[in-house]
Order: C-alpha cells, then structure tokens, then sequence
C-alpha cells in the first residue's frame, strides 16, 4: 500500500484499539527482524506509553536506553531511571553550551534552524529554502518564511544541531523503538511517508506510535491508569524534552521557561547566558520574538491556559 498523506490522517483517524494492535504488529515485525532491539526511553509521556505497551501488555523485556543530555529536568531523570526496570542511562560526549557555541541556538523549530545554519553554511541546495526552486528546478513548498530570512546574516547562528550531537548520536549504534509520532512536526511525517514506521538499516529504527496523536496518548493513560512523570501534573507543562530548548518557543502563549524559572532557578539563569559568537542564549530568543518570563512586558494569554484534558 502507498504510504500518502491521505493515508496516514486516515490512519490518524482510527479508535485507540487500532492504534494498539496497529502498533503490536509494527514492534512484532521488528523485532522478527532485529536480534537486539532497544527502547528510547526519554520519560515523557508518549515513550512512556511506549514502555508500558511493550513491558505491560506485549511481555516482552526489551532493554531501555535513556539519553541524559543534561538538560532534562531533574524529575525525568528520576523517572527515567527508577520507574521502570532495565533502563541504562547513557550520556552524549559534547555539552549543551559547545553545541550552542559552535553551531549556533535551537531557535523558531528545527526545520528553520536547519535552513537558516545550511544557508549561512551555502549548503549546496539552500538556495530552495529562499526560492522555492529545487535544484532540479521543481517548485518546493518547504522554504523558510521572508520574516526569519534576517536570521541568515545576523551575529548569531541558528542550528538543529543540538539534537543530533546530543540525543541522536549517543543511540546511534543502537537499534531503537522510539515513540516518536507524525503529528509532532512537518519533518516526522515525512519520514513516515518515506519509510513507514519500521526503517530497516545499519542501525534500524521502529516508530511504533507514528499514526497516534496526542489525544491517543492521553485515551491509553486513562485506559490502562497509566501514571505519568510528576510534571504532567502542572497544566502548564505539554512538553517534557530538554528544559531549555527553544523549538517552538516563539509560537507559545504561556512560556515554557517560566515553569523552568519557578522550579529551577539557577538553571534557568545558566541556560540564558550560554553564548554563540558573543550574543547570548536571552538575546537570540528575545530577536525572534520570545517574551521570557522576567522580561518586561511578560504577559500570558488567559485563554490559552486552558489546557484539554483528554482524560475526561
């Protein structure tokens, strides 16, 4: 069957039983394929629904991996590491400040972090994300937007690179079953398009969970009376990755970094001032028009912090 974007919203569509046994079946092909699998582990909610379908409800004692890049927040780690058995954790080589330094900050999403670091760079094929002309002369739609086209000659870099040397590299020799979904970016759908949910390789990867969407993962919680990291518990937090990645950042209306502030002082304080050619982490985030929560002028958007609960 052809793998389109017609299919997988169909998919998409489908009642959280399907999205079990449609997930049973990817792992169960894996794993006939793979002799060591290994489950990413990273402690938030969607790879912990993972944990549980494979631990809980497949029986099988698949071994885990989880990534301390040391920018997870200090109760991830815990649940990372004591809530489940089995579980290694591993670190990545490099730092979050020498990633920053040398190739610039995790700014607006990581599709135009990597435009605009491949365009300062003259990456062969760039000139597509101004464009919107490919190389072979063909239209593409996947151009960065005129209002960050300063970002390519300002005095600091942006970059994807963060994920890579940081959460990529360190399970790279590793075949892993993660829980990453198609609707969390542009970039993960078209991996599915490309290669379905099971990419057989070097190092093989299943993405079990690639057809569900949030809803899902809140429908398995109340399901099967799954318990969540404690983080879930503050209505503001949708979110558990790096505490202080800017992805996303500039579209919020309720800070993440002001639930990183009133936990975790210090860190907050730290992370801002990691520099990359002298402009520090506050002042990049603040040009591409994130407001921290000591700026002035902070102001959230009341409407916005009614967050759905999909337990109801």
């Amino acid at each position: 069957m052809e793998r389109t974007t017609k299919l997988l919203r169909e998919l998409q569509a489908g009642n959280i039983y399907q999205k079990i046994d449609h997930a049973i079946m990817v792992i169960e092909r894996f794993c006939a394929e793979i002799n060591n699998p290994v489950i990413s582990f990273s402690g938030g909610k969607d790879s912990t629904v993972l944990m549980h379908l494979i631990r809980n409800v497949m029986k099988k004692d698949i071994p885990a991996v989880f990534v301390n890049t040391g920018n997870e927040y200090p109760e991830i780690i815990r649940f990372a590491t004591k809530k489940f058995g089995n579980t290694t954790a591993i670190r990545p080589k490099h730092r979050l400040a020498d990633v920053i330094g040398k190739y610039g900050f995790p700014l607006i999403s990581k599709e135009y972090s990597k435009m605009i670091y491949e365009l300062r760079n003259n990456a062969p094929h760039a000139s597509r994300y101004l464009t919107g002309i490919q190389r072979d002369g063909k239209p593409t739609s996947f151009t960065l937007p005129k209002k960050y086209h300063f970002l390519t000659a300002a005095s600091f870099s942006c970059s994807h690179k963060c994920c890579e040397f940081l959460k990529k590299k360190p399970t790279r020799k590793y075949n892993c079953i993660t829980g990453d979904m198609g609707v969390e970016s542009i970039l993960r759908a078209k991996t599915w398009l490309k290669t379905g949910c099971n990419a057989f390789g070097k190092h093989s990867k299943s993405k079990p969970l690639s057809i569900w969407t949030e809803r899902d993962i809140w429908e398995y919680k109340r399901l099967f009376n799954l318990e969540f990291c404690e983080l879930y518990n503050d209505p503001r937090i949708t979110r558990t990755g790096c505490m202080f990645c800017g992805f996303g950042a500039t579209f919020e209306k309720i800070s993440r970094f002001e639930t990183l502030k009133e936990r975790y002082p210090k860190a907050y304080n730290s992370f801002l001032k990691i520099e990359n050619n002298g402009v520090t982490y506050r002042e990049a985030l603040n040009t591409v028009g994130v407001v921290l929560p000591d700026d002035v002028g902070y102001q959230r958007n009341i409407f916005s912090q009614i967050k759905i609960n999909f337990e109801q």
